[in-house]
């Protein structure tokens, strides 16, 4: 599940959990005030409204148990209607408290900062302008109060020597408003910093989960790639042993031994492969620049598939423009790219085709396209050929050869400079890979 940062300790799917906790804790406070009358009433005597006070408790009571209904039996469709049920409870709080405080002796009484408590919960799981709009809510009520009482517009309750000053009004609601705004700014900071810190955590969580998904895909599809060629060698290797004691079995050996050696160098390309995908995915691949002449540079590389090529019977047709121009090359990365897209159109190309190879340099780039007349590739194997271990339908019926890694490799190499590859395909009717690189301007 996708974690949502409107709730900094926990997840949408905790969030009644958070709901539950809050209805709880609203018990806990009107049985404290519950207690708290008599003590008030027989030891300190205070000439407040104790009757209105139990009515106020009894509503507050009737509340929470609607809310622990709703809590507990009601579905909420969505995240949405969670936090606005939230928020009525705070708003509701709020109001009780402000008849609360009035009822104790208002502004007079140092117990009107029970404003803090639902002003807090508000700023730890609400974000934006709901923790300052509460707070507001808050100041307002309390003011109300305080003047109502002050020009005598409602019944007076004092606990002290009797009607306050103006002044001493005032400056209690300036200090109510000071304090109130700086723990919603203070609560609401520190939040955000953890909504923060924890949004980078759940992402490089979310990252750890895939990679280890991958690791463990690679790992799967890896014993089953190397399965197959290495039981294929033991079966050789067991025919070879079995043909040493029979006569006149030179030329059935040295099959046998070529077969043994071509699937040997299939592990090992394998091996090689995934080193060299895990060193590019990780960034920890060196990199070994110079300067090169290009089009010589790929004429040596072209030469080196002329003997494959004719053992194929395949015609290697290249085209190279007269540019002399030297540029800065990563050799191995780029050789590795040069030599997999090459060998792949040799290998699924059939018997009398051709394979097209046109290196090129741009004001600022420099490529290369490789096109055959091969076996093609479909439209919806076009999206998967980049990914681990993937070969198509037809790639495996025209060779058993092949790791799945190749052009994996290829791109992971090909965004490692910020490059291109670009497919154009089609079955039965050949393949053209275009690669696309920025030029390196210096070492």
């Amino acid at each position: 599940m996708k974690p949502d940062l409107t709730l900094p300790f926990h997840t949408i799917g905790s969030l009644k959990s958070r709901i539950g906790w809050f209805i709880n804790m609203r018990w806990i406070v009107t049985f404290i005030m519950l207690a708290s009358i008599p003590v008030s009433q027989k030891i300190f005597q205070f000439q407040i409204a104790y009757f209105k006070i139990y009515n106020l408790i009894s509503l507050l009571l009737c509340l929470n148990i609607g809310y622990f209904f709703l809590y507990k039996y009601f579905k909420f469709k969505n995240f949405k209607q969670e936090l606005i049920f939230t928020e009525i409870q705070v708003i509701f709080d709020l109001v009780i408290i402000s008849f609360l405080v009035h009822y104790i002796g208002g502004i007079t009484n140092p117990f009107f900062f029970f404003y803090i408590i639902p002003i807090t919960i508000s700023s730890i799981l609400f974000q934006k302008k709901l923790p300052y709009f509460n707070a507001l809510v808050a100041i307002c009520l309390l003011s109300c109060w305080s003047f109502l009482e002050y020009f005598n517009k409602v019944e007076i309750y004092y606990i002290g020597a009797g009607k306050p000053s103006f002044a001493l009004v005032s400056t209690s609601l300036i200090a109510f408003l000071f304090l109130v705004i700086a723990t919603t700014y203070v609560i609401d900071d520190f939040i955000s910093k953890y909504r923060s810190i924890k949004s980078m955590m759940d992402q490089k969580n979310i990252l750890l989960e895939k990679t280890m998904h991958e690791n463990d895909k690679m790992f799967r599809f890896t014993a089953h790639e190397l399965k197959s060629p290495l039981t294929t060698l033991r079966s050789i290797l067991g025919v070879v042993e079995l043909l040493f004691t029979q006569k006149n079995s030179r030329e059935k050996i040295q099959d046998m031994l070529k077969r043994a050696e071509k699937r040997s160098d299939q592990i090992l390309d394998m091996v090689n492969d995934m080193i060299d995908l895990t060193h590019y995915k990780q960034g920890k691949k060196e990199i070994s620049l110079k300067y090169v002449k290009y089009m010589d540079w790929f004429k040596n590389r072209i030469d080196s598939f002329v003997v494959l090529a004719n053992n194929e019977n395949i015609t290697l047709n290249f085209k190279p423009t007269k540019s002399r121009e030297e540029i800065i090359l990563d050799i191995p990365s780029i050789e590795k790219v040069v030599n997999n897209l090459i060998s792949n159109a040799i290998r699924y190309t059939p018997a009398g085709g051709e394979v097209e190879i046109t290196p090129f340099i741009k004001k600022n780039q420099f490529g290369f396209s490789v096109k055959d007349t091969g076996i093609g590739i479909s439209q919806e194997d076009q999206e998967k050929i980049f990914s681990d271990f993937f070969r198509s339908k037809n790639a495996k019926q025209k060779s058993q050869l092949g790791t799945g890694l190749g052009l994996s490799l290829v791109k992971q190499i090909v965004n490692k400079y910020n490059g291109n590859i670009v497919v154009e395909s089609e079955l039965n009717k050949g393949s053209k890979f275009t690669v696309t690189i920025p030029k390196i301007e210096y070492l």
